[in-house]
């Protein structure tokens, strides 16, 4: 006998054990109802995305959203979303880019279809089922009585709670295999850390291979694929992008590629779902039984909302939310040995218990000191903090002391220092500095550290960092010849993520200030005679040392023009945060934005170049004068703060207007000259600057190469120039000993 046997996913190798278990001799076809659905109706792959996002310019998340939802195509309703549906699928048709499997349609009709494993079959599985003949494979499951739930006052009680328990069962000689824990994402950080202590071998780590520095930096170049260093990494990256052979410049395939790694994984954690499958031989401990965790909510936010999905004969949500909660009751009440625990809160929100199932009682978690040492010592320094800060001394705490002794308020936060062989190891030939590197090195040698060797990037603020980049894109792309500002702001941000309606409300605010923005510069350009333009101009700089070092840094604009073999330029560089152009630290590695940029254009494709500025131009300001017309003070705010030089006949090159300039800050001149506080430095002191940042540049190099990572936070003329902002105050627990005291006015 031949049929086909429709079985979900996470429970079809059990399926497929049993079977071979007891010797069924029938001819079984196994897949998803998922699976079948897309064989009998249409199925699509990547080349249909690409297409989709190409042909209608739009996201990857959008162009899947309106793929999944052409198999609910109905001629009979009339709307706009099912005019662009039906507009994508005749496009799609036309250039036979949805997969029709007749074959297979032909097949699935002349045999029996059974399904196992479906707690449910929405609306749509049966009408799509209804031309087939299929049967539905009822399961007995057991029922078993749940008596006791335990629930704890915070997450990581609950979480000690339940990893007590499983080292109590494998005492008993439980088998590991047979322990399984179910949990929702938020317990993954506590359960990693606690598990630890009590040596219980369960991973909740989903490492995604874009997450990997080397295989990031690979899709940005696409050019050294021997960064990669682990061989099945490497056949995993290499099996994503051969799936998009038919783009021949994969730059273009770029946003899929990267979503395809986003989603493939180096190993799965080993938590399970309350819908695998589970033997009567297996203890389950399933954590956060809380209303806002178990089940999962449907809401009326799909691309059809519930009123039009109720003309279509769809599942609507409150429909899906009832089924839902019957099929996680039916579900747990069919697991024998079962543990169920819940919080009241964590570090972030508070919670409520679930009322999907009745227990006859509800008890408090009450933690054993029994099965690890490490948690013993953790659970005496929380209550020795109690009693030290507090005076509350907690149950246990004496009995905890008399058996333990620990270095408590002994912690000594030094850097202790990296093998310097296994330093040059990691680097593995070659280092990368900028801007950025040197002077978080300056400022703290072990910032770097934390931030660039072990990179601990933390980034609480991504929406201004994305602020900064569209500005910088638009103001680089505001002189090509199909520039649309409307049409390359919505491209750009498009590319980005989802944002919110908030988010979206002050991006086009910033739109509006771009516009303003560039109206100024094309004014201050009518006064510049230099009449050529680099525009994000990357310059690298080879530095020779024991390893290949490379200096590199972008700059945003360089006006320049050749005059008798010498090339005459200006730097500026858009800031969309705060600016400082003082060069009052450099000695020191510190706030050497601009000199850096000097020392830049000295290793640019010029053969012999004078620099006649170099400047930083504020783009989006917030204070202006008052006591201005408001349109000049916002032109006036956009003036290039920085540095001249104090030769009249070149500056005239850049700004014809520097008597009493409408481009540059605070430049102006009189019968005797500059005024004294217009910044202009004269020819050889711009060598200077260069020469003694080339100096800084190696001097940090040769630090770094030594591995020298202290912390070393500084304090210049009273004031911390290095804590205040920094993402790793809470990790380097600097002493008042590791601060590093400067004062500029003496030298010291």
């Amino acid at each position: 006998m031949e049929y086909i046997l429709l079985v979900p996913d996470n429970i079809k190798n059990e399926v497929i054990k049993s079977v071979r278990e007891n010797n069924f001799r029938d001819n079984i076809k196994f897949m998803s109802l998922e699976s079948f659905k897309k064989k009998v109706i249409f199925s699509y792959d990547e080349k249909t995305l690409y297409s989709v996002m190409k042909k209608f310019n739009l996201s990857y998340d959008i162009s899947l959203l309106y793929l999944d939802n052409l198999y609910y195509i109905d001629d009979s309703i009339n709307t706009k979303k099912m005019e662009k549906l039906i507009e994508i699928k005749d496009y799609l048709d036309s250039n036979n880019l949805l997969y029709y499997d007749e074959l297979f349609r032909d097949y699935a009709l002349s045999h029996e279809i059974y399904l196992y494993g479906y707690d449910y079959l929405s609306n749509f599985d049966r009408k799509i089922l209804g031309s087939y003949n299929y049967h539905i494979v009822e399961t007995k499951n057991s029922i078993y009585d749940i008596k006791e739930i335990y629930y704890a006052n915070y997450i990581d009680d609950e979480v000690i709670f339940v990893a007590n328990k499983i080292v109590n069962l494998l005492k008993k000689n439980i088998e590991i295999k047979n322990i399984k824990v179910i949990a929702p994402s938020v317990y993954y950080k506590s359960i990693k850390r606690i598990f630890n202590f009590f040596h219980i071998p369960l991973k909740v780590d989903k490492y995604d291979l874009y997450s990997i520095l080397s295989i990031k930096n690979y899709v940005e170049n696409l050019n050294d694929l021997g960064m990669i260093k682990d061989d099945n990494v490497k056949k995993k990256v290499l099996d994503i992008f051969n799936k998009y052979y038919f783009v021949e410049d994969k730059n273009n395939a770029k946003e899929l590629i990267i979503h395809d790694l986003k989603n493939t994984y180096i190993e799965d954690n080993q938590l399970y779902s309350i819908y695998d499958y589970f033997s009567d031989d297996d203890y389950i401990f399933l954590m956060g039984f809380n209303k806002e965790l178990i089940p999962c909510v449907y809401r009326d936010n799909d691309y059809f909302s519930d009123k039009e999905k109720m003309a279509l004969g769809l599942d609507i949500s409150t429909n899906l939310n009832r089924i839902e909660r019957e099929r996680v009751k039916k579900r747990i009440l069919g697991i024998k040995n079962l543990t169920i625990t819940y919080m009241l809160s964590d570090d972030d929100n508070i919670y409520t218990k679930s009322d999907i199932i009745d227990a006859s009682s509800s008890l408090i978690i009450n933690n054993e000191y029994d099965n690890s040492d490490m948690m013993n010592k953790v659970f005496l320094c929380e209550k020795l903090d109690k009693f030290t800060k507090y005076n509350i001394k907690e149950e246990g705490m004496e009995f905890l002391f008399s058996n333990y002794d620990i270095s408590y308020k002994m912690y000594d936060n030094r850097f202790k220092g990296i093998n310097i062989d296994n330093f040059n190891n990691y680097l593995n030939g070659k280092l990368t500095l900028s801007y950025t590197h040197l002077d978080d090195y300056n400022r703290c040698k072990f910032k770097y550290y934390l931030s660039n060797i072990l990179k601990i990037n933390i980034i609480k603020n991504d929406f201004a960092i994305i602020i900064g980049n569209v500005c910088h894109y638009l103001l680089s792309c505001m002189d090509n010849l199909d520039f649309d500002l409307d049409k390359y702001f919505d491209d750009y941000i498009k590319k980005e993520r989802a944002f919110t309606k908030r988010e979206l409300f002050f991006l086009n605010n910033v739109k509006e200030e771009i516009n303003f923005i560039i109206d100024t510069l094309r004014k201050q350009i009518e006064y510049c005679s230099l009449d050529s333009e680099l525009n994000e101009e990357k310059v690298f700089v080879n530095i020779e040392k024991n390893i290949k070092v490379t200096f590199m840094g972008v700059v945003d604009k360089i006006k320049y023009k050749e005059i008798d073999g010498v090339t005459y330029l200006a730097i500026i560089d858009y800031k969309t945060g705060t600016t400082d152009i003082r060069l009052d630290n450099i000695d020191y590695g510190i706030g050497m934005q601009l000199p850096i940029y000097l020392y830049l254009s000295n290793h640019m494709k010029f053969d012999k170049t004078k620099v006649i500025g170099f400047y930083l131009q504020k783009l989006l300001v917030t204070n202006l004068d008052n006591k201005k017309d408001y349109f000049e003070a916002k032109e006036d705010s956009l003036k290039l703060d920085g540095y001249s030089i104090n030769n009249e006949n070149l500056l005239a090159l850049f700004d014809s207007t520097y008597n009493s300039s409408k481009v540059i800050r605070g430049m102006k001149t009189s019968s005797k000259g500059f005024y004294s506080y217009s910044k202009v430095l004269s020819e050889e002191e711009i060598n200077s600057l260069i020469d003694k940042t080339d100096k800084i540049i190696d001097k940090t190099i040769d630090e770094i190469l030594y591995a020298d990572f202290n912390i070393n936070p500084k304090v210049i003329n009273g004031d911390n120039v290095s804590c205040i902002y920094c993402p790793y105050r809470d990790i380097c627990f600097r002493t008042e000993k590791d601060l590093v005291y400067i004062n500029t006015r003496t030298n010291e």
